[in-house]
Protein backbone atom coordinates (compact mmCIF):
# COMPACT_ATOMS: atom_id res chain seq x y z
CA UNK A 1 0.00 0.00 0.00
CA UNK A 2 1.41 2.79 -1.00
CA UNK A 3 1.94 6.43 1.54
CA UNK A 4 0.72 9.94 1.14
CA UNK A 5 1.45 12.78 2.40
CA UNK A 6 -1.34 14.64 4.67
CA UNK A 7 -2.15 17.74 6.06
CA UNK A 8 -3.59 18.00 8.91
CA UNK A 9 -3.87 19.80 12.55
CA UNK A 10 -0.92 18.68 14.99
CA UNK A 11 -3.73 17.99 17.79
CA UNK A 12 -4.80 15.39 15.46
CA UNK A 13 -1.71 13.47 15.39
CA UNK A 14 -1.50 10.80 18.15
CA UNK A 15 1.48 10.21 20.58
CA UNK A 16 4.23 8.85 18.94
CA UNK A 17 3.56 9.79 15.51
CA UNK A 18 6.03 11.51 13.33
CA UNK A 19 5.24 15.07 11.61
CA UNK A 20 6.98 17.65 9.73
CA UNK A 21 6.94 21.13 10.54
CA UNK A 22 9.42 24.38 9.23
CA UNK A 23 11.19 21.83 7.21
CA UNK A 24 11.66 19.31 10.09
CA UNK A 25 10.50 15.93 11.46
CA UNK A 26 9.44 15.88 14.72
CA UNK A 27 7.75 13.06 17.13
CA UNK A 28 4.70 14.28 19.37
CA UNK A 29 4.95 13.61 22.51
CA UNK A 30 2.26 14.62 24.45
CA UNK A 31 -0.30 17.40 24.42
CA UNK A 32 -2.54 19.41 26.91
CA UNK A 33 -5.08 22.15 26.73
CA UNK A 34 -2.03 24.72 25.95
CA UNK A 35 -0.24 22.70 22.66
CA UNK A 36 2.02 19.90 22.24
CA UNK A 37 5.39 19.11 23.75
CA UNK A 38 7.64 17.23 20.24
CA UNK A 39 11.13 16.40 20.25
CA UNK A 40 13.25 16.59 16.96
CA UNK A 41 13.14 13.17 15.36
CA UNK A 42 16.79 13.64 14.46
CA UNK A 43 19.89 15.33 15.56
CA UNK A 44 20.71 19.00 14.50
CA UNK A 45 24.16 19.41 15.49
CA UNK A 46 26.70 17.34 17.49
CA UNK A 47 28.70 20.08 19.58
CA UNK A 48 29.88 20.46 23.79
CA UNK A 49 27.23 20.91 26.26
CA UNK A 50 29.51 23.42 27.43
CA UNK A 51 32.42 24.77 25.88
CA UNK A 52 35.47 25.85 27.63
CA UNK A 53 35.91 26.18 31.38
CA UNK A 54 33.44 27.02 33.93
CA UNK A 55 34.70 26.20 37.16
CA UNK A 56 31.44 26.61 39.11
CA UNK A 57 28.25 25.33 37.14
CA UNK A 58 29.14 23.89 33.82
CA UNK A 59 26.52 21.18 33.59
CA UNK A 60 23.95 24.50 33.96
CA UNK A 61 22.01 24.73 30.84
CA UNK A 62 21.21 28.39 31.74
CA UNK A 63 25.22 28.78 30.93
CA UNK A 64 25.29 26.38 28.34
CA UNK A 65 26.68 26.51 25.18
CA UNK A 66 23.74 24.43 23.67
CA UNK A 67 21.44 27.13 24.91
CA UNK A 68 23.14 29.51 22.67
CA UNK A 69 23.05 27.35 19.54
CA UNK A 70 19.20 26.67 20.05
CA UNK A 71 18.39 30.05 20.85
CA UNK A 72 20.40 31.11 17.21
CA UNK A 73 17.61 27.95 15.81
CA UNK A 74 15.01 30.27 17.05
CA UNK A 75 15.89 33.67 15.58
CA UNK A 76 16.81 31.38 12.31
CA UNK A 77 13.05 29.95 12.01
CA UNK A 78 11.48 33.77 12.92
CA UNK A 79 13.58 35.49 10.45
CA UNK A 80 12.85 33.41 8.21
CA UNK A 81 8.91 34.18 8.43
CA UNK A 82 8.11 31.93 11.37
CA UNK A 83 5.65 33.73 13.75
CA UNK A 84 7.20 33.28 17.33
CA UNK A 85 4.33 32.86 19.14
CA UNK A 86 3.99 29.32 16.95
CA UNK A 87 6.99 28.53 19.50
CA UNK A 88 5.43 28.15 22.73
CA UNK A 89 7.32 29.10 26.23
CA UNK A 90 7.93 25.95 28.54
CA UNK A 91 9.34 25.26 31.67
CA UNK A 92 12.55 23.24 32.01
CA UNK A 93 13.38 21.68 35.65
CA UNK A 94 17.03 21.57 35.75
CA UNK A 95 16.72 19.63 39.22
CA UNK A 96 19.64 16.97 39.25
CA UNK A 97 19.21 13.32 40.11
CA UNK A 98 19.36 13.65 43.56
CA UNK A 99 16.65 16.65 43.84
CA UNK A 100 19.00 19.26 44.44
CA UNK A 101 17.42 22.48 43.13
CA UNK A 102 19.58 25.08 43.19
CA UNK A 103 19.47 25.54 39.31
CA UNK A 104 15.75 26.15 39.33
CA UNK A 105 12.95 25.88 36.65
CA UNK A 106 14.02 27.84 33.34
CA UNK A 107 11.41 28.79 30.46
CA UNK A 108 12.77 28.62 26.63
CA UNK A 109 10.39 28.61 23.65
CA UNK A 110 13.26 25.32 22.62
CA UNK A 111 15.34 23.62 24.79
CA UNK A 112 15.93 19.84 25.56
CA UNK A 113 14.05 17.06 27.65
CA UNK A 114 15.09 16.61 31.32
CA UNK A 115 15.50 12.92 32.16
CA UNK A 116 12.52 12.71 34.04
CA UNK A 117 10.74 13.32 30.76
CA UNK A 118 13.04 10.85 29.28
CA UNK A 119 11.99 8.31 31.33
CA UNK A 120 8.05 8.76 30.91
CA UNK A 121 8.20 9.18 27.01
CA UNK A 122 11.32 7.34 25.55
CA UNK A 123 8.86 4.35 23.97
CA UNK A 124 8.02 6.97 21.93
CA UNK A 125 11.12 8.31 21.16
CA UNK A 126 12.86 6.78 17.75
CA UNK A 127 16.41 5.75 18.69
CA UNK A 128 19.28 7.70 16.83
CA UNK A 129 22.68 6.88 15.59
CA UNK A 130 24.93 9.42 17.94
CA UNK A 131 24.09 10.23 21.76
CA UNK A 132 22.33 12.77 22.72
CA UNK A 133 21.87 15.72 25.51
CA UNK A 134 19.24 16.07 27.90
CA UNK A 135 18.93 18.85 30.17
CA UNK A 136 19.71 17.46 33.78
CA UNK A 137 22.35 17.64 35.28
CA UNK A 138 24.16 14.64 37.09
CA UNK A 139 25.40 17.00 40.14
CA UNK A 140 25.37 20.58 41.47
CA UNK A 141 27.76 22.22 43.34
CA UNK A 142 26.15 21.19 46.97
CA UNK A 143 24.87 17.99 45.60
CA UNK A 144 27.71 16.23 48.14
CA UNK A 145 31.00 16.81 48.89
CA UNK A 146 32.29 15.31 45.52
CA UNK A 147 31.91 18.87 43.71
CA UNK A 148 32.96 16.75 40.58
CA UNK A 149 29.48 15.31 40.01
CA UNK A 150 28.80 18.92 38.76
CA UNK A 151 30.83 17.58 35.54
CA UNK A 152 28.39 15.87 34.11
CA UNK A 153 25.46 16.07 32.20
CA UNK A 154 22.73 13.12 31.84
CA UNK A 155 23.23 11.89 28.01
CA UNK A 156 20.66 9.08 26.13
CA UNK A 157 23.04 6.49 23.80
CA UNK A 158 22.10 5.17 20.59
CA UNK A 159 20.67 2.12 22.22
CA UNK A 160 18.59 3.98 23.93
CA UNK A 161 19.55 3.54 27.85
CA UNK A 162 21.09 6.95 29.97
CA UNK A 163 24.41 7.54 31.59
CA UNK A 164 26.13 10.48 32.50
CA UNK A 165 28.33 12.18 30.35
CA UNK A 166 31.60 15.13 30.54
CA UNK A 167 30.29 18.68 29.47
CA UNK A 168 32.71 19.06 27.21
CA UNK A 169 32.71 16.41 24.83
CA UNK A 170 30.90 16.83 21.73
CA UNK A 171 27.56 14.96 21.22
CA UNK A 172 24.17 15.49 19.76
CA UNK A 173 21.38 18.23 20.30
CA UNK A 174 17.58 16.91 19.90
CA UNK A 175 15.79 19.91 20.34
CA UNK A 176 12.54 19.58 22.24
CA UNK A 177 9.50 22.56 21.52
CA UNK A 178 6.22 23.02 22.66
CA UNK A 179 3.70 23.90 19.58
CA UNK A 180 0.16 25.12 19.44
CA UNK A 181 -2.32 21.92 18.30
CA UNK A 182 -3.55 24.14 15.77
CA UNK A 183 -0.65 24.42 13.96
CA UNK A 184 0.17 22.80 10.49
CA UNK A 185 2.06 19.87 9.73
CA UNK A 186 2.20 17.08 7.32
CA UNK A 187 2.04 13.38 8.29
CA UNK A 188 2.73 10.17 6.36
CA UNK A 189 -0.08 7.57 6.10
CA UNK A 190 -1.05 4.52 4.29
CA UNK A 191 -2.91 5.67 1.33
CA UNK A 192 -6.57 4.44 1.52
CA UNK A 193 -6.87 2.82 -2.23
CA UNK A 194 -3.19 1.70 -2.03
CA UNK A 195 -3.10 2.97 -5.86
CA UNK A 196 -0.06 3.94 -7.21
CA UNK A 197 1.32 3.74 -10.52
CA UNK A 198 4.80 2.70 -9.62
CA UNK A 199 2.88 -0.79 -8.58
CA UNK A 200 1.63 -1.47 -12.06
CA UNK A 201 3.57 -3.92 -14.26
CA UNK A 202 5.02 -1.92 -17.17
CA UNK A 203 3.09 -3.90 -19.69
CA UNK A 204 -0.25 -3.85 -18.02
CA UNK A 205 0.32 0.03 -18.16
CA UNK A 206 1.57 0.38 -21.89
CA UNK A 207 -1.64 -2.13 -22.61
CA UNK A 208 -3.92 0.63 -20.92
CA UNK A 209 -2.25 3.39 -22.71
CA UNK A 210 -2.72 1.60 -25.94
CA UNK A 211 -6.05 0.43 -25.46
CA UNK A 212 -6.96 4.22 -24.46
CA UNK A 213 -5.59 6.09 -27.39
CA UNK A 214 -7.86 3.18 -29.66
CA UNK A 215 -10.84 4.12 -28.08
Amino acid sequence: MSKILKSTTLGNVKNGGIFKALGKEFVKLDADEHGCLVLAKDIWTKMPFRDGDDPECPNDLRRSDVMKYLGNCLAEFTEKGTPLDTFIPFKIDLQDTTGQTEYGTVEYRIGLLTLRQYGKYWRLIPKVDTPWWLATPYGTPNCSPYTSSNNYVWVVYTDGSVNYYWYYRSIGVRPALYFPSTLWVSTEDEGEAGFCLADVPLDDLLAEIKSRAEE
